[in-house]
């Protein structure tokens, strides 16, 4: 099913394959997808000039900064949330989410209607 809807989400995802799938699934449940970055520095970049209602970020990025310490400067920054999509379950990933400030994440794979889901109850009511 699909709905349209004016909430803007950015993908921030260093597999590329990854991030154009994810991108395909999103414009078809009626997402607007406002970038798609590989790194966090380019992420807090596309997140200034896009001013997305939500971040989906990936834990493991290239460059400087992980997942979780780039959702939190777009957090404190900018207001804006960020929901972890990662493929690593462990305890230790699971620590560093709880003590992020955001709590919110999808494990790797995951169904159309848990992204759906998770993303209707961070932004479904802004």
């Amino acid at each position: 099913m699909v709905f349209i809807t004016d909430k803007r989400i950015l993908i921030v995802e260093d597999e590329i394959i990854i991030a154009l799938e994810l991108e395909y699934r999103l414009k078809a449940m009626g997402y607007s997808v406002c970038g798609i970055a590989a790194t966090g520095e380019k992420a807090i970049l596309l997140v200034q000039e896009t001013k997305p209602n939500l971040v989906l970020m990936d834990i493991n990025l290239r460059g400087d900064m992980n997942g979780i310490q780039t959702a939190d400067i777009i957090k404190d920054d900018f207001s804006i949330p960020s929901v972890y999509l990662t493929a690593y379950s462990d305890e230790g990933t699971i620590s560093q989410i709880k003590s992020s400030k955001n709590h919110d994440y999808l494990f790797k794979p995951y169904a159309e209607r848990e992204l759906q889901g998770v993303i209707e109850k961070t932004i479904g009511d802004e």
